[in-house]
């Protein structure tokens, strides 16, 4: 087994749940898949560019700081029940503290499903980027709801655990997330990247079948 994030092999994941860990660093199944996705399916390491990573994961944090190319902004709003993480800037995904066009690329992984208000969180990653940009976005999807399960009476602990998954979520999203990031502006592409590799690759890498939202920002790059 080998792990991309880590850049190390191990006899194998550590079993969490349904989850499969690794080892040195946490990272779980999706975190490898968006690692391998970025890797080869993007220019973020061979190009200058600025990137904004939103509420960075403790695995992929060190790695893209240590890129050459990229002008990188980790940011978090640091809400009760997460910890905080040295280096990490304050971020309000509602009121994005970046001129409009800052960002090449952003990296937005488990966290829209947290925002009551998650168009509006869209508009301002859609605004922050550049023409020709785009934003990596994973949520918790459940491919068999004709359209996202929420509802605003949902409100304890207790219940957003039993309704959405998870005490703080406040959504479960359907394939039309992709509808949403139009109604913003976005071509979206929900992409299986799991499906473009061998079933070895997929073993060995230790990855999962989750979609990868990559919403793209019209227009053409600037040059330089």
């Amino acid at each position: 087994m080998y792990c991309a994030v880590a850049r190390e092999s191990f006899a194998c994941f550590v079993r969490q749940g349904g989850d499969r860990l690794t080892p040195s660093n946490g990272a779980k199944l999706r975190h490898r898949l968006i690692w391998l996705y970025l890797e080869r399916e993007t220019d973020l390491f061979t190009r200058p560019q600025r990137m904004l990573h939103v509420a960075p994961e403790v695995c992929l944090m060190p790695r893209l700081r240590e890129v050459p190319t990229l002008d990188y902004v980790p940011g978090d709003k640091f809400v009760a029940g997460y910890g905080e993480q040295a280096e990490v800037t304050y971020l309000d995904l509602l009121d994005i503290d970046h001129p409009d066009g800052h960002f090449d690329f952003v990296l937005c992984n488990h966290v829209l499903e947290h925002i009551p208000d998650d168009r509006r969180a869209m508009a301002e990653i859609f605004r922050v980027l550049a023409p020709g940009g785009r934003a990596l976005i994973t949520v918790p999807i459940d491919e068999n709801l004709p359209r996202t399960y929420e509802d605003p009476t949902i409100t304890t602990p207790q219940q957003r655990e039993l309704h959405f998954g998870q005490w703080d979520h406040v959504r479960y999203y359907g394939l039309d997330i992709a509808k949403r990031l139009r109604g913003v502006g976005f071509d979206v592409e929900m992409n299986r990247y799991a499906e473009s590799v061998t079933e070895e690759e997929y073993r060995h890498f230790g990855l999962c079948r989750n979609i990868l939202v990559i919403a793209h920002k019209p227009g053409a790059p600037a040059e330089g």
